[in-house]
């Protein structure tokens, strides 16, 4: 049974990464991402996914899309949910809300609560190129627990300092943010 498992997990990552090429990584060209809204309101640098540099308060940045067996990926602002093959055993609605750009906070939900435990990790990937080099190769991603109160380290937490990142694995959805010793990163 656990041979079939691997088989079925990786004909169906084979099936997805030839469909989708690289279009819908976070290292992708700079553009619109196929599948992803945006707030209407939102500026072009919101859309886009890219901090605008400006240092202003943006309107908060949501997108919603529904994923299924096959996965895929949800962005809005600095933040991007890569859902792989097999992680949700049905279809769900996953959103991504970012509600201040000039802060690395992102609320993530689903929907039904019930797809709130993946069999597989998905990625949570944040565009870090805000922060300055020395903060960035310190960071990693935190999520607000909240039977503690506190921010607790997401374990496997990594930095891209080539592509700017900093990305963790996630078992479930909740409030998430970069951090640098112990604060909110840039």
């Amino acid at each position: 049974m656990r041979r079939f498992s691997t088989l079925l997990l990786a004909a169906g990552l084979a099936v997805l990464l030839s469909a989708a090429g690289c279009s819908n990584l976070p290292t992708q060209p700079t553009g619109l991402t196929p599948g992803v809204s945006a707030n209407s309101d939102a500026g072009s640098s919101q859309i886009l996914g890219l901090f605008d540099g400006s240092g202003s308060t943006a309107t908060p940045t949501t997108s919603t899309r529904t994923i299924g067996l096959l996965g895929g990926t949800v962005s809005a602002g600095n933040f991007s949910v890569i859902v792989p093959p097999g992680a949700l055993l049905s279809t769900a609605t996953i959103t991504v809300s970012q509600p201040d750009r000039s802060h690395p906070v992102v609320n993530l939900s689903i929907s039904p609560p019930s797809a709130n435990k993946f069999l597989l990790p998905v990625l949570l990937v944040a565009d870090a190129k805000v922060m300055s080099p020395s903060l960035l190769s310190v960071a990693y991603m935190g999520y607000y627990n909240p039977a503690t109160g506190a921010w607790e380290r997401v374990g496997g937490s990594q930095v891209s300092l080539l592509s700017l990142t900093v990305s963790a694995p996630l078992w479930h959805f909740s409030t998430y943010r970069v951090e640098s010793g112990g604060k909110a990163g840039w």
